[in-house]
């Protein structure tokens, strides 16, 4: 059954698999308006420091008899307690824009509603950001333009889109880290059901113990143990079905065969014997046919999930289907032997007894008088078997694997049937999940049918010392 259920592996896989891209995508989102916030963080920053050094440059702005004058300053402003200040440039323009001090290609930044005022320009081949403030004075308005570069500002900001990168990969990974160990730890209940399940076999419905599940997932076994019940009781009414039917069939059947014999030997019936005998011979097909079909329903699945399988000794199973069918070997001429090992199987005996019947019978129907029957059964490096050999017609290889349909015959068959036999053989063999092959017998003559058990789930005895005699064929006594 652990076939049915996918593993906790594939279920975090496929998890993991489904968040990726939207984690990913969130991540994306995350990234950009990180980097967003961070260039306005950084540009309001720097034009903050750009002021802060205007207001300074312009405490350096006098007024001597109704004129302006600038203290004369290096070329780059006053420190302002910061390590980059040296990449700062400045001037100071009187009210008639004459240069007072500083950088002359340093331009002020037209008005604007605010003051200072900034704008990005250029200084010679590099970007700047230049700030302007406006000092008005008694001898008018002296202009302070400070301009940093702009590689001051920027830096800073693919830094920190760098560092945000950096965190939110490490961010998506702890992410499905943790949903990776929230999972695993998630499905521990389901695992320890899934363990429950497949430590049983395949027919086994007996409910699982609810008081030992977890709390989380009682719901589920309880469903499961409910399931496990309608399974059983359909599997139960389906037995019952076939069995009322068997029933129901076999004893008008075998009641009319009873009243045509004691008709046939009837003098008064004398002048219709052909036409009795062939209606027995005709109630004799149906009640064959009625008795495979009635096999096939047995060995459906379905139906046989209500079977216990049990341990069934092979050689206990064969010594009874060969006795019912001693009579009918010696009134057909036939030699029919037995070559037992000990060999037990787990599995349904009257199933078993189902398949070995309709393999001695096929046996029996295609082996002309004077011919030889061997029915085995032992254990081998595969495990437990049981076969069955005759030197008949045989099956060619190219119709081995059609013979297994049902209702299917080789063409010119001989006698009445139905197709049903190896059908039904080929069905409890997988009931069983046991191989079924069909070779040729010994020198390339007649029909060798093998049905090899699997190890696993077979009680198998190993085998005890043989003489060379106990080797040979045991038959039996006909």
């Amino acid at each position: 059954m652990s076939n049915r259920l996918a593993p906790p592996r594939s279920i975090r896989r496929r998890l993991l698999i489904f968040l990726l891209p939207p984690l990913t995508a969130l991540m994306l989102v995350v990234v950009f308006v990180d980097y967003r916030a961070a260039v306005l963080f950084a540009r309001t920053t720097f034009d903050q420091r750009l002021t802060d050094a205007a207001l300074l440059i312009a405490t350096h702005v006098t007024v001597a008899n109704g004129e302006l004058h600038a203290q004369s300053l290096a070329q780059t402003p006053p420190t302002l307690g910061i390590g980059r200040d040296n990449d700062l440039r400045y001037s100071i323009l009187g009210p008639d824009g004459r240069l007072l001090a500083g950088n002359p290609q340093i331009s002020p930044v037209p008005p604007s509603g605010t003051n200072p005022s900034y704008a990005d320009a250029l200084l010679g081949d590099r970007g700047i950001r230049v700030a302007t403030y406006r000092l008005t004075t008694g001898a008018g308005v002296a202009t302070v333009n400070v301009a940093g570069i702009d590689d001051s500002r920027t830096g800073p900001v693919h830094f920190i889109l760098g560092s945000t990168w950096l965190i939110g990969f490490i961010q998506l990974d702890i992410t499905l880290l943790l949903v990776w160990l929230g999972v695993h730890f998630g499905l521990k209940p389901l695992v320890i059901v899934r363990g429950q399940i497949e430590a049983r076999s395949a027919r086994e419905l007996r409910p699982l113990e609810l008081s030992a599940a977890p709390a989380e997932v009682r719901p589920l076994v309880a469903a499961l143990n409910l399931l496990f019940e309608m399974l059983g009781e359909a599997a139960r009414a389906q037995r019952q079905f076939v069995a009322d039917t068997a029933h129901q069939l076999r004893t008008p059947i075998t009641g009319l065969l009873g009243h045509l014999e004691v008709l046939m030997r009837e003098p008064a019936a004398m002048a219709l014997h052909a036409r009795l005998a062939a209606l027995h011979d005709g109630m004799s097909r149906l009640a064959t046919t009625a008795n495979q079909l009635l096999a096939l329903a047995r060995a459906d699945p379905s139906a046989s999930l209500a079977d216990k399988f049990e341990s069934v000794d092979l050689k206990v199973l064969i010594e009874r289907v060969l006795e019912r069918n001693v009579d009918r070997s010696l009134e057909s001429g036939l030699d029919m032997g037995a070559d037992l090992r000990p060999a037990q199987v787990s599995g349904s005996a009257r199933l078993l007894e189902d398949l070995l019947g309709n393999l001695v019978d096929n046996a029996l129907h295609y082996t002309p008088a004077g011919g030889h029957i061997t029915v085995r059964c032992g254990s081998d490096e595969h495990g437990p078997y049981l076969e069955v050999e005759d030197d008949g017609v045989g099956i060619p290889e190219a119709e081995r694997a059609r013979v297994r349909e049902r209702f299917y015959r080789l063409p010119g068959s001989p006698g009445p049937g139905c197709g049903l036999g190896l059908a039904i053989v080929d069905e409890i063999s997988r009931l069983h999940r046991a191989d079924l092959a069909i070779d040729g017998g010994t020198n390339g003559r007649g029909t060798r049918v093998k049905v090899q058990f699997p190890v696993t789930g077979a009680l198998v005895l190993p085998p005890k010392p043989r003489s060379r005699r106990q080797e040979t064929e045991t038959p039996v006594s006909t």
